[in-house]
């Protein structure tokens, strides 16, 4: 992918560095960042949303053997939306308390900035508008993409060509063909990629897996997996409306975030889809609830299979709401469907219903009893007390974090101690593929796909368009070349 949508022209640390993606062999990679003489990693935090302020920032914060040196977002400061929390619809006159901080519902570079800054003690942390200057920035040694979806894989594999670690939100990818490139030049570069889904370092769910995993309750028989449903963030509105830019977005700014997406008629600001996180309910940006939480959710039933780089071999019986005329929300807000595993297990995909006792995450029904990774699940009868220590020699025990690390120290450790991290970019690329089997499925208003989890390709009936439907769609001269 050539970056060609907005002329470059990067501060003196970006002078004369060859700025291409995924070129191929026609541009050599540039060595891995290694720890420098005091052992310190840089991370350039791109994307100063929700998730960064809240999740990924904090968790780089508490490991000393890092610093976060650079918050890059377009913006400096703009409402902090996340789940339907939506206070005011105000703009960046109002972003800001009394002593010059920012209210706690508020994100952007400005934002990260202060918190940097605030834990450090001193005023070093950057603020930077267009993320390729970070990725051509020679000290920065890794990089935490937090961006809404359709960046994702564009600026990922743009940090692995700088020879840059990759530390990237989920879901990973915005259709499968991006996931294919990424993990291509991942490969190719040998950087450390860790895929944000920080649930795959939580013991508890790796417990479970390994129950299901070393056979403790007999034979996996079936999985039931809940996840959210919903077609847009309440609080939000379903408004097709069309609206004049917000006072904290920029119109150089707009056409950043935008980047290789499809631009509306008249380059139309849309605030149901627009406003902070309310981008996953359309296509352009993202892919719904089913990669959202899927990403979470899939992961635990291929890793509790044994499958994790591997995949399904068929959608079928899928149920949605979907209309033929959605407008803007192109989404399902309701589905009911399974995937099918060439081990001969069913995996049935449900939302949420806590008044039927459908709670969110995975429940897998083994021969003599079932066990779930669900809040407030109980362990069954005799294995109460069961834990990781109980494994024997022979059996099958899966990756933690050393020290009791957590994701983001996890892939400190990687790059400091150059060796295998928790969720890699194929494992990531994997879970994420079989959100959009489902949600190719669910676009094609068929109840059933084939698909082939070696060559990973869509197979059988309907094959050619979905197939077509899996490569990747950039726009406004940004192009993916792997």
């Amino acid at each position: 992918m050539n970056i060609t949508r907005r002329s470059f022209v990067g501060s003196a640390a970006c002078a004369g560095v060859p700025f291409f993606i995924g070129c191929g062999s026609a541009c050599a990679a540039v060595p891995l960042r290694q720890p420098g003489p005091n052992g310190r990693i840089n991370v350039g935090i791109i994307g100063c949303g929700v998730i960064a302020k809240g999740t990924n920032v904090p968790g780089f914060l508490k490991d000393p053997r890092c610093r976060v040196t650079v918050a890059c977002d377009m913006v400096k400061e703009a409402p902090g939306y996340f789940y339907g929390a939506k206070k005011s619809n105000f703009g960046a006159e109002g972003l800001a308390v009394k002593d010059n901080s920012s209210r706690s519902d508020v994100c952007g570079s400005r934002v990260i900035k202060a918190a940097v800054d605030k834990h450090y003690g001193d005023t070093s942390c950057r603020e930077v508008f267009d993320w390729r200057e970070v990725v051509a920035d020679p000290s920065i040694d890794a990089v935490c993409i937090c961006t809404p979806d359709h960046w994702h894989v564009l600026i990922a594999i743009a940090a692995m060509r700088a020879g840059k670690h990759v530390f990237c939100q989920k879901p990973l990818t915005l259709n499968i063909s991006e996931g294919k490139a990424l993990v291509k030049v991942a490969k190719e570069t040998g950087v450390k990629f860790q895929v944000g889904n920080q649930g795959r370092s939580a013991s508890d769910k790796r417990i479970v897996e390994e129950i299901v995993l070393n056979r403790l309750l007999g034979d996996l028989k079936s999985v039931t997996v809940a996840i959210p449903g919903g077609d847009h963030w309440e609080g939000h509105g379903h408004s097709e409306a069309r609206a004049p830019l917000p006072d904290w977005m920029s119109k150089e700014a707009w056409d950043l975030w935008q980047g290789p997406a499809e631009h509306w008629e008249n380059n139309a600001f849309i605030p149901s889809i627009h406003e902070p996180t309310c981008w996953r309910w359309n296509r352009r940006y993202g892919g719904g609830m089913i990669p959202d939480f899927g990403a979470h959710e899939f992961d635990v039933v291929q890793r509790g299979m044994g499958l994790d780089r591997s995949g399904p071999v068929a959608v079928e019986n899928m149920k949605t709401d979907l209309r033929k005329d959605n407008g803007v929300f192109t989404w399902a807000g309701k589905y009911d469907f399974e995937f099918v595993y060439g081990n001969g297990v069913r995996v049935h995909v449900r939302p949420v219903d806590k008044k039927s006792g459908f709670v969110r995450g995975v429940t897998f029904h083994c021969e003599r009893g079932d066990v779930s990774t669900c809040k407030g699940a109980k362990r069954p009868k005799g294995l109460e007390k069961w834990r990781e220590a109980d494994l024997k020699d022979g059996d099958i025990k899966l990756y933690a974090p050393a020290n009791g690390h957590w994701h983001e120290a996890d892939f400190i450790d990687g790059i400091v101690e150059n060796r295998a991290i928790c969720s890699d970019a194929e494992i990531g690329h994997r879970t994420i593929t079989c959100a959009h089997i489902a949600n190719i499925c669910e676009q094609l208003r068929t109840d059933r796909l084939d698909w082939d989890p070696v060559k990973e390709t869509f197979t059988g009936k309907l094959a050619a368009e979905a197939n077509a439907m899996a490569e990747v769609r950039h726009h406004n001269g940004w192009e993916l070349k792997a």
